[in-house]
């Protein structure tokens, strides 16, 4: 059993909670505590890169503010935001420089939150998934034995409020355009996945130092493939949704250009490329358009594509012509 099935297996504590609230409330009146508003601190994560935030941030705002065309009041949950395509974003730090966090404009809440677990082995991985997995037939040379984890289906509501972005933007001082009336209270409901990925090492320990390279730290190969986000809403706007979200504080007008400028938004998944790390070029991989990421140092690279209803992504410490070779393989 793995050590995630082993920490999910153990039971819930069993656990008091009125007797420990009214003890609280107790300690709280008899010492006059003053309770204290903190904005929550970020889990602790080993070795994540300033790129990998980058391009999470990039990835959210790109995502949101397509979730776009259909014009018009959907009177019924509506299909915004189905991607059947990838295109590249080029990005720089000022291009985000300030944007607030998706949450500072409503609520998520999930009906199935992300639990990632491992599996023993590309059977399992099939069977919990519920996908046809690919394995590749072509390995670099001291490339070891692949590690399988599953990320099952989830779903979550997004619910936008007025308030809290008022209450956002007055806590950084800045004055963000009005929500729009028939926006506040409406729903995003977002399903992604589910989703297999592969590790393969190399022996070796990765290092996990920030750097110039997006790859640090990552396994010699990764190899993953999943059912792309789909995003529905019950009545938003797009063209208000669109227009709300690139026009907030901290987004810079040359991203907002580039995002009204992709030709079918609600079928294309943007990917976020920071020109100061990595570049990227479209390139033909398993017979349909890819994209191709290599980093400054050309000591890693990655090919992302979608076929068949299906987004598969192949990067690590290796070569252009060795992930594409990888990925041309897989069956």
């Amino acid at each position: 059993m793995s050590d995630i099935e082993d920490m999910l297996s153990v039971p819930d504590p069993k656990v008091d909670t009125d007797r420990a609230l009214a003890r609280l409330r107790a300690r709280v009146k008899a010492e006059r505590i003053t309770p204290v508003t903190r904005m929550a601190a970020p889990p602790r994560r080993a070795a994540v890169s300033g790129w990998l935030k980058g391009l999470s941030a990039a990835a959210t705002v790109a995502l949101v503010a397509t979730l776009l065309t259909v014009s018009g009041l959907a009177e019924t949950i509506l299909t915004i935001f189905e991607p059947k395509q990838i295109v590249a974003v080029p990005i720089t730090s000022s291009d985000l420089s300030g944007a607030s966090s998706f949450d500072a404009y409503g609520a998520l809440t999930w009906t199935e939150q992300p639990k990632p677990y491992d599996v023993p082995d590309v059977r399992t991985a099939a069977r919990e998934s519920g996908m046809t997995v690919l394995v590749p037939g072509n390995l670099p040379a001291g490339v070891g034995a692949p590690r399988y984890g599953v990320m099952p289906k989830t779903t979550a509501t997004f619910t936008f409020s007025a308030e809290k972005a008022r209450q956002a933007a007055a806590a950084q001082k800045r004055t963000p355009p009005p929500m729009p009336a028939n926006m506040d209270g409406s729903k995003l409901f977002i399903t992604g996945g589910p989703a297999v990925v592969a590790f393969y090492d190399d022996g070796t320990t990765p290092t996990g130092a920030s750097g110039a390279s997006p790859f640090t730290g990552m396994p010699k190969l990764i190899v993953a493939q999943g059912k792309p986000p789909v995003v529905q809403s019950d009545g938003v706007t797009v063209d208000q949704l669109q227009s709300y979200l690139l026009q907030q504080p901290g987004i810079s007008p040359q991203l907002a250009a580039q995002i009204r400028a992709i030709k079918d938004p609600s079928s294309t998944l943007p990917v976020p490329i920071p020109v100061d790390m990595a570049t990227s070029k479209k390139v033909t991989v398993q017979g349909v358009e890819g994209i191709c990421v290599g980093d400054s140092t050309g000591l890693g690279s990655a090919v992302i594509w979608q076929k068949d209803g299906i987004v598969y992504g192949v990067a690590g410490t290796l070569t252009e012509q060795q992930v594409l070779a990888v990925a041309n393989s897989l069956h």
